[in-house]
């Protein structure tokens, strides 16, 4: 047997492919993982969230430093945001335990949410820009719904986890990193979707169950998309992607299908806002607003 000492072809230990390819490659590997990574944190952790009781999630609440609101709790305007809580929350199934302080802003935002310890807040702007009661009570009622499903110390359990994953592994080491940033806040889109449309339902039920039907519902979502003004202009495709509520003209949509679903009428007498209610938003306090 012979045995030979062939000299090894050139270019044997480079590889064919250009290094930006390996590049590319390397990037679509770490993004793909990031998203694997965050999204189980983000899941996992809201899951864990919801195990803390409500009554400890409001202890918690009670040391927050900033008060909600900026106007006393007295005041008619809380009263009456209050009330109509309480009528939403006939409603829906809340736990006895379970309870909601609906607060109010006095500032130009278009905007209301809830926070944790069955809090809510409510910006003057949204309830001058309301219609009618119903569209009013639609907002209450689905950020009670929010409450009632545990959303907001869920999304704050979720995102602390998946925040710290992301200064884990990403940090900030420049252009990279701002991509892969990028990446994982956008894995937290379906599941806050997800939240906004079950509040959207038990919204709609506590509506019809109030007043009969969910008329007044699909204009909250006009009024709410001419707010956005050019923000809106986005395609709708991107903005289904980027924003973490559903598109305006899908809320529309499965307002109609859930009602036809539920055999619920689109269509009734809208209930006025209180007559008072513009003294009250100007800080006219005690003018009994007959609820």
């Amino acid at each position: 047997m012979k045995y030979e000492n062939r000299q090894a072809e050139e270019g044997i230990n480079y590889s064919r492919e250009h290094p930006l390819g390996q590049l590319a490659k390397f990037l679509i590997a770490a993004v793909v993982l990031l998203v694997l990574v965050v999204a189980l944190l983000q899941v996992s952790g809201a899951w864990m969230a919801r195990l803390i009781p409500f009554s400890f999630e409001k202890r918690v609440a009670q040391h927050f430093d900033d008060a909600f609101g900026d106007v006393p709790s007295d005041s008619d305007i809380e009263l009456y945001l209050n009330d109509l809580a309480d009528r939403m929350m006939a409603h829906m199934p809340m736990p006895e335990d379970m309870d909601v302080t609906v607060n109010y802003r006095d500032e130009p935002v278009f905007n209301a949410f809830a926070t944790i310890g069955g809090n809510l807040l409510f910006y003057r702007e949204l309830i001058e820009r309301m219609p009618s009661e119903n569209a009013l009570a639609m907002v209450m009622a689905h950020e009670i719904a929010h409450i009632l499903h545990r959303d907001p110390i869920s999304g704050l359990g979720g995102g602390v986890a998946s925040t710290v994953a992301l200064l884990a592994i990403v940090g900030d080491s420049g252009a990279a990193s701002n991509v892969l940033g990028t990446a994982g806040s956008l894995t937290g889109v379906q599941f806050t979707r997800g939240m906004e449309s079950r509040a959207d339902e038990a919204a709609l039920a506590a509506l019809n169950g109030h007043y009969g039907h969910v008329n007044g519902a699909a204009a909250l979502f006009e009024i709410m998309a001419e707010a956005r003004g050019s923000d809106g202009d986005y395609p709708s495709w991107l903005e289904r992607f980027s924003s973490s509520h559903p598109v305006d003209d899908d809320r529309i949509a499965a307002i109609a299908r859930h009602a036809a679903d539920n055999g619920w009428s689109v269509t009734g007498e809208l209930t006025p806002l209180p007559a008072g209610l513009q003294r009250w938003l100007d800080g006219k306090v005690h003018e009994e607003y007959g609820l």
